[in-house]
């Protein structure tokens, strides 16, 4: 009897550190995930929003950072060049020209593990195609 107690007291505490994240396993990597909108400025076509309120962490750690890679000449709206990391998953962002673009994404939670880089393409200006009649 003493060893199906032992038996079932490890089995509650493994299954309660895995819903939990106990020490036992660490604290596991968050992951990054976005979507690219487009036509978020009528006026400039170069302007997209970068969402990646999708991002999610298996812990259930509060995303802290979100940083984005996306080559020189990009401005941030509202401007802030000093930095590509930030504290909110939204980000509206001006492409310098017309053309294709790599744009990268890591993820940072509150117990400091990072996500392996999530990336996606964007093309501006991103015209939908109309359907033929």
């Amino acid at each position: 009897m003493n060893t199906r107690r032992w038996l079932a007291a490890c089995l509650l505490i493994l299954a309660l550190g895995a819903l939990t994240g106990c020490f036992l396993f660490g604290n596991r990597e968050p992951e990054a995930a976005f979507s690219v909108g487009y036509g978020v400025d009528p006026m400039d076509t170069l302007v997209v929003e970068l969402d990646a309120s999708d991002s999610t962490d298996p812990d259930g750690d509060e995303l802290v950072a979100y940083s984005w890679v996306f080559g020189d000449d990009v401005t941030i709206l509202p401007t802030q060049d000093y930095t590509s990391t930030v504290a909110v998953p939204v980000l509206r962002i001006r492409l310098p020209v017309e053309g294709t673009y790599t744009v990268t994404l890591v993820v940072r939670d509150s117990a400091g593990a990072s996500s392996l880089p999530a990336s996606a393409t964007v093309t501006v200006p991103n015209v939908p195609i109309s359907p033929t009649e």
